[in-house]
């Protein structure tokens, strides 16, 4: 990272004294424990005891201390650097489900173990895969995440033998209690109040439960069984594969990715004030090293976890970026795999409250997605590819009796919101590729063309609906340009500019006679070296003070060619 920002305290490679780092890492796991309520939910749709889920709990928080510790080393191809602690994530929770109801938890691990490998492998694609899975793409796949996440809530808490048990009143109550907390605080709440409202919400759900009868004496006297220290136990880990449920976890793993990919860019802007554009070699080794992290998980018969907004929220209220801190967590994490009163306290937490988490999620996942995905210009593509695919998504969940008639090969591409919403968001995408780019052109022929460029750009950029710092980049860089060519053109010729949009890339193509200019070699202020070119007549060097995201450039003869392309 180039500089520290003002805001923060302690930036990424900075020690913070012990009482503070503790502290900061204290409050990370105030923010992950709760998250250990998915993993009761999966052994509970297993058939599986709460000493079961405790047991599957003390192994989660070991994987979970292990990809904080994966995250926070620098190798190559492996971690971010960055202090990102995990949590076990509600991505994966439908998936999860499907597995557990058809093999128990060994059919968990394996397909975990298997979307584990898959994300690393779609980490080392992220640049190549930049346009198949777009902005409203990826929105997509998260409003459909979200979706199935709030159906499963209320699955939950509407269940008919749960109502049956404890009576409507006391559930709806239990599950109201616990989430108008949530809600409020995340509204008017403010620093820790806020980040914590998820905890602070369970926390009322637990007394409410316990004062109608939901939460018993005789869950205490279970808990109260336990020793109160204990090794996390291996033994009896097993796993198991299907094709059944292998569509499921593979779209989880996207989402998955293109999840931490967002979260691994806001750590980016946190700790570096001149940030402008993503770091590939960092995205990729940190969504590569969630990926092992989800392997782990797997290996260790946990539900997957995954990198957390919510904990990149804390970093930034706190002021604490220092990637020392993730030691101290690991350490805490370990702590707390051997307390098996706490995990068995989680693995306890009525229905209700479960439910109404999920659902506070879920929504809020749904809304992530719609900003995702509205998050560029709007164009009829953009628009035909939501309202279809999340139409088709809601008819999964409206009309599931139809799609459980198809046959089984196309069950498993439809059979889920997630898995729909994938299929039919990435087509249309590919579909409407065809077509997309549109140029505009302009001959200059004498004299520096800074008027007449400027306008002819910024012309073309406003039909593109390219946002205003995005246009003064192009423009300013394209002036720049021309302005070091023009000592290197023939007398009399012109220079012919072609600018090109596809939603996805701005491509400015020069074409004129004379010679290839001599540029220096320095680094641009995005934080990546431009890429490497080859001129045609031997020249080859980095190309900078030209702060273009790829820049190619070709001759034969007096011919010469250079070709701009900006990521936006």
């Amino acid at each position: 990272m180039a500089e520290r920002p003002p805001e923060l305290a302690y930036g990424l490679d900075e020690r913070p004294p012990f009482t503070q780092a503790l502290l900061v890492a204290i409050q990370h796991t105030a923010l992950i424990c709760p998250t250990l309520v998915l993993i009761a939910i999966v052994v509970h749709a297993t058939g599986g005891s709460p000493h079961d889920a405790q047991r599957t709990m003390a192994l989660g928080l070991v994987a979970i201390a292990i990809m904080t510790a994966l995250q926070a080393i620098r190798l190559p191809r492996v971690g971010s650097g960055f202090l990102l602690p995990p949590v076990v994530t509600a991505t994966y929770l439908p998936a999860g489900l499907a597995a557990a109801s058809i093999g128990g938890l060994p059919l968990v691990a394996g397909m975990t173990i298997v979307a584990g490998a898959f994300q690393v492998l779609f980490a080392q694609a992220i640049g190549l895969l930049r346009k198949v899975f777009p902005a409203v793409v990826s929105g997509v796949i998260l409003m459909a995440v979200g979706m199935e996440l709030c159906r499963i809530g209320m699955g939950v808490v509407f269940d008919s033998s749960l109502i049956a048990e404890h009576r409507f009143g006391n559930v709806t109550a239990t599950a109201l209690a616990t989430l108008g907390p949530i809600v409020a605080l995340a509204v008017w709440g403010r620093g820790l109040f806020k980040l914590l409202c998820v905890l602070i919400g369970i926390a009322m759900g637990y007394g409410v439960a316990a004062l109608l009868g939901v939460f018993t004496a005789a869950d205490l006297a279970d808990i109260a069984k336990v020793p109160p220290i204990a090794l996390p136990s291996f033994r009896g880990l097993s796993f198991a594969f299907s094709s059944d449920v292998l569509l499921a976890f593979l779209v989880a793993a996207l989402a998955n990715g293109l999840r931490t990919v967002g979260v691994l860019t806001t750590l980016e802007q946190l700790n570096d004030p001149a940030w402008r554009h993503p770091s590939q070699p960092r995205l990729r080794a940190g969504v590569g090293a969630d990926g092992l992290g989800c392997m782990v998980c797997g290996l260790l018969g946990s539900p997957a976890s995954a990198a957390s907004p919510s904990l990149v929220g804390l970093e930034k209220t706190t002021g604490v970026t220092s990637r020392v801190v993730a030691w101290y967590l690991v350490v805490l994490l370990l702590v707390l795999a051997c307390l098996p009163m706490l995990t068995l306290f989680i693995a306890h937490m009525p229905r209700p409250v479960m439910g109404a988490v999920l659902f506070f999620n879920g929504a809020m996942m749904f809304v992530a997605g719609i900003q995702v995905a509205s998050s560029r210009p709007m164009t009829l593509r953009s628009m035909i590819i939501i309202g279809f695919s999340t139409m088709l998504a809601v008819g999964v969940l409206v009309f599931p009796s139809f799609f459980t008639i198809l046959p089984p090969a196309i069950r498993q591409l439809t059979g889920t919101a997630m898995a729909m919403a994938l299929i039919s968001a990435t087509l249309l995408n590919l579909v409407f590729m065809l077509g997309r780019w549109r140029y505009g052109d302009i001959a200059v022929q004498d004299g520096l063309p800074g008027e007449t460029i400027d306008t002819f750009l910024r012309r073309q950029a406003d039909g593109w609906k390219l946002p205003k710092l995005e246009i003064e980049r192009v423009v300013g860089v394209v002036r720049d340009l021309l302005a070091q060519i023009q000592p290197n053109r023939r007398d009399g010729s012109e220079i012919a500019v072609r600018a090109g949009f596809d939603d996805f890339d701005v491509r400015i193509q020069l074409s004129y006679q004379g010679a290839l200019p001599s540029l220096a070699s320095q680094h641009c202020n995005c934080g990546d070296l431009v890429e490497e070119q080859g001129f045609a007549d031997g020249l080859s060097g980095y190309l900078s003070g030209v702060a273009a995201d790829r820049v190619d450039t070709r001759s034969s003869g007096e011919q010469c060619e250079v070709v701009l392309s900006f990521r936006v």
